[in-house]
């Protein structure tokens, strides 16, 4: 697990353990919503193996650098605190070693997720929320260069879970500030390639966490 990862996953269980003593939501306007919402992403690295023609096979843990993530969805609040949203999410992330070997490419995904939320009472101006997704996985694709030619190989289908907490500050009464935590995960599974010559082995997983902000708008 990376040092990004390790330190989200802190940040999470300290703010779970305050939002678990907050009251429950006061009752607000129930109503349609757009969100849009971007920021940086980290994924924790997985052990795969690549063969492809001219070139000497690599294999081992793969370990990735920054990355980037964005998304937006629209949603019903139902004026108890809770919420329903379809959502979009896009993540990419810098591959930059795979068995110690120094390699080229990204590791991205794009995903439909169908999430709830619930609201709690403001703590000051800020109002906390945690929330929790199942998610189809419309891509997920690799793409690595080496030895002067690049490969990409990917997946469709399959399903992804993620969990969510954050907070949202008014900006007036339809626009809101948010800012959150989401954590990804899917299980690993086969990817195809687009050159029938090379291969991606290890079925590797597929697991980032992303700190975003954005806005809201309440219709």
């Amino acid at each position: 697990m990376s040092t990004s990862i390790k330190s989200l996953a802190s940040a999470c269980f300290a703010s779970v353990s305050l939002i678990l003593s907050l009251p429950v939501a006061a009752q607000e306007k129930a109503g349609w919503y757009v969100s849009a919402y971007g920021g940086g992403s980290a994924l924790s690295s997985t052990n795969l193996s690549e063969t492809r023609p001219a070139a000497a096979p690599i294999a081992g843990k793969a370990t990735f650098g920054s990355g980037t993530g964005l998304g937006g969805g629209i949603g019903y609040r139902y004026g108890n605190g809770w919420a329903a949203e379809l959502a979009w999410d896009y993540r990419r992330h810098d591959l930059e070693r795979v068995g110690g070997v120094a390699v080229k490419g990204d590791f991205a995904s794009t995903v439909a997720f169908l999430n709830g939320y619930y609201r709690f009472q403001k703590v000051g101006m800020v109002r906390p929320f945690v929330g929790a997704g199942l998610g189809y996985i419309t891509e997920i694709d690799m793409d690595l260069s080496r030895s002067g030619t690049e490969q990409e190989y990917s997946r469709r289908g399959g399903l992804a879970t993620q969990a969510i907490l954050g907070g949202e500050v008014d900006l007036s009464a339809r626009w809101s500030l948010t800012a959150d935590l989401r954590w990804m995960q899917t299980s690993g599974r086969s990817f195809k390639s687009t050159n029938a010559g090379a291969a991606l082995g290890g079925k590797p997983k597929y697991q980032p966490a992303s700190l975003n902000v954005g806005v809201s708008y309440r219709f």
